[in-house]
């Protein structure tokens, strides 16, 4: 039945190549397999190497998402361990943050430096203080400056310096104005 139908058109393409001359016969069948080349370049290697391009940065971006969420995971771990030291009470001496930080202070900036000392306390939520001290000093040389932060933040136990603003005096520019605010996160 198909041959049927495609006798009609075969024959007539028969007749119309036998009435071309050779040359042009080859110009047509060069013309044909440029064709046949083009669409099989456009309709099935060009997609295929786009799809296969885009798997490859797809897998790229999962990877990095894996190693991102694999980082994310290994500091919740951490984290975690370290809210479990405060609940457990590892992380409280006794002391309060102000008597801390004074007993820190006093020897490496002397007290005369201290203008002020405010103590103030907020919750973050259930389980948890902060304990904060607003300290203002005066007058204070850089180098004992940055000794002072420097001991507050690898005091034991931790001290976290929260805000500072740092202003050099008008008279002496070698020396500083500061205002730290330290804190120190404990179990309720």
């Amino acid at each position: 039945m198909i041959q049927r139908l495609l006798a009609g058109p075969r024959a007539r393409l028969t007749q119309f190549l036998d009435g071309l001359e050779p040359r042009e016969r080859i110009m047509l069948y060069a013309a044909v397999g440029v064709s046949a080349l083009l669409l099989l370049w456009l309709g099935v290697y060009e997609p295929m190497a786009s799809t296969l391009t885009d798997l490859d940065r797809r897998i790229g971006v999962a990877q990095r998402d894996a190693a991102s969420v694999n980082a994310l995971a290994e500091r919740y771990r951490t984290l975690r361990s370290a809210v479990a030291d405060l609940e457990g009470g590892s992380a409280s001496s006794g002391a309060s943050l102000f008597s801390q930080l004074e007993s820190t202070a006093v020897p490496i900036i002397g007290r005369e430096r201290i203008v002020s000392m405010n103590p103030s306390s907020r919750q973050i939520g259930e389980n948890f203080e902060e304990d904060l001290v607003d300290m203002r000093l005066e007058a204070v040389p850089l180098r004992e400056l940055l000794e002072l932060l420097y001991t507050i933040e690898y005091k034991d136990p931790p001290m976290r310096l929260s805000r500072a603003a740092f202003k050099r005096e008008y008279k002496d520019p070698s020396l500083i104005d500061a205002t730290l605010v330290v804190a120190r996160l404990s179990p309720r």
